[in-house]
């Protein structure tokens, strides 16, 4: 097994997940255009901070670091869950500059329902209290506007199984001969914990992703960002290709292309890992996600695929992980 891949969607109430660069009484959305109309999305870094924050709340202190003033980690990745995991940039001692690139790839997520159909703007006070106020009695406070919107979104996660808990290292593979002759080296993988460790760190994010929830703006905009339509792929072969598999269309509602679902599916099938005889994908979706859930399950039932919900999706590849 060398990778995990998954993609899920996401509908949400009313919300502000990941604000921009806004002014000084503007909380506006993070926004990119598509054919000429505007979309909300939430940043790859906070997805992953997301994600941090929900592996950390399992975890004892000392193996979830957190990053110092420079904005640097601790970078041990055999004590480090997170250095693990998420990779890190940081300088060490007697070493000097050191990078961990993340076996964890996180997308944005992308909203897919055009903003001019589910934006509003809300009115803010942020209210001041005090003697002044008191004394002149009167109640004085700072106008905020707060772009809020309803939107379903994609996301994309893509795991490098054979990298956690292990880095690369440059291994001399022939000596080089002659006065010209140049040594030849390959890369090799060093363990830095047991097979035990490891397993539970790929559960530890699994769970992640169906648990997190430390977004902003959740003090007086909750909402849920966890998967409602979701597809995991444990595959024999590294590659993002089931990110693909989820295109939706929007007129007056979210349907999903499920040719394009077909033609991803036959795709992968040589990429997936086998289990028990059937491909090792599983799927998960609550009703009412998009239009077409029928459609849907048609689509992955002829590819052997049961649809459950989505935390039961997600047990069944732990499961079959082991993990």
């Amino acid at each position: 097994m060398k990778a995990i891949s998954m993609v899920w969607l996401s509908r949400t109430g009313l919300t502000n997940l990941n604000a921009g660069e806004g002014g000084s009484n503007l909380v506006d959305l993070k926004k990119y255009r598509w054919a000429g109309r505007e979309y909300p999305y939430v940043s790859g870094q906070a997805m992953r901070f997301y994600l941090k924050e929900a592996i950390r709340r399992e975890v004892r202190p000392e193996e979830a670091c957190v990053a110092d003033e420079k904005g640097e980690t601790c970078g041990r990745i055999a004590e480090c869950v997170l250095c693990d995991l998420f990779g890190f940039m940081t300088t060490l001692p007697d070493i000097g500059a050191v990078v961990r690139v993340s076996p964890v790839k996180v997308s944005p997520a992308m909203g897919l329902i055009p903003l001019d159909e589910t934006m509003t703007v809300d009115f803010l006070t942020r209210r001041h209290r005090g003697a002044v106020q008191e004394e002149t009695g009167t109640i004085r406070g700072d106008i905020v506007n707060v772009e809020l919107a309803v939107n379903l979104y994609k996301v994309g996660l893509a795991v490098d199984l054979r990298r956690v808990g292990r880095e690369e290292e440059l291994k001399e593979v022939e000596k080089g001969r002659g006065k010209k002759a140049q040594t030849i080296r390959g890369v090799t993988l060093r363990d830095y914990v047991d097979e035990a460790e490891r397993r539970r760190r790929i559960r530890l994010l699994l769970d992640a992703v169906q648990d997190f929830s430390d977004y902003s703006k959740q003090a007086r905009l909750l909402t849920d960002f966890t998967p409602d339509l979701l597809l995991i792929a444990l595959q024999a072969n590294y590659s993002h290709r089931l990110q693909k598999a989820l295109e939706v269309l929007w007129d007056e509602g979210a349907t999903l292309d499920t040719t394009r679902l077909d033609q991803v599916l036959r795709e992968l099938r040589e990429d997936l890992a086998v289990m028990d005889g059937r491909p090792a994908l599983f799927a998960g979706m609550l009703e009412g996600v998009v239009a077409n859930g029928e459609a849907v399950r048609e689509v992955l039932s002829r590819h052997g695929i049961e649809i459950v919900t989505p935390r039961e999706a997600i047990a069944r590849a732990k499961a079959a992980l082991g993990v």
